[in-house]
């Protein structure tokens, strides 16, 4: 039982930390948003870096929030059938729908990886730097999503 509430503070760590990043991000998204607005408008000289900088770090925003959902439990649900079913259904039904999730997870960290090399060669026209780190976020989002749903299913029957 000691383990596993060790897991479970490691796993709250982790969690503020990436809370923290992903406001950051949205914090650098504004700051650079309304560098350009003012840039565009006022001054007539749109910087070229902005857009291509704002969506990048957007994407990474979309998957490391995914994460933080998962580790919540709080995607978006219809429970109104569930709660109406037995519990052992439910319960059935609830870890079918953790192990559905789990192999999609699988299959992007899997796909996530095939695609990595092949993106990694190309360069974004602003920056110049690797695509790959772009993508990259797509098996790294799998990858943390996976650990969420596999410890939220661990957890599930340790309930008594």
């Amino acid at each position: 039982m000691k383990i596993t509430m060790k897991i479970e503070k490691g796993l709250d760590f982790f969690e503020k930390a990436l809370n923290l990043i992903c406001r950051i991000f949205v914090a650098a998204i504004v700051a650079i948003i309304f560098y350009s607005v003012i840039m565009r408008y006022v001054f007539l000289r749109p910087p070229p870096w902005a857009e291509e900088l704002s969506r990048f770090i957007f994407i990474w925003i979309i998957m490391l929030g995914a994460v933080l959902v998962t580790r919540e439990q709080s995607h978006i649900e219809f429970v109104l059938f569930l709660d109406l079913l037995p519990k052992k259904l439910r319960f059935i039904l609830f870890n079918l729908t953790r192990l559905l999730m789990l192999f999609f997870c699988w299959v992007m960290v899997q796909q996530g990886l095939k695609i990595y090399p092949i993106v990694a060669e190309a360069s974004s026209p602003t920056f110049g730097i690797s695509m790959g780190w772009l993508y990259l976020s797509i098996p790294v989002g799998g990858f943390l999503m996976g650990i969420c749903i596999l410890w939220n299913i661990f957890k599930l029957f340790l309930k008594p």
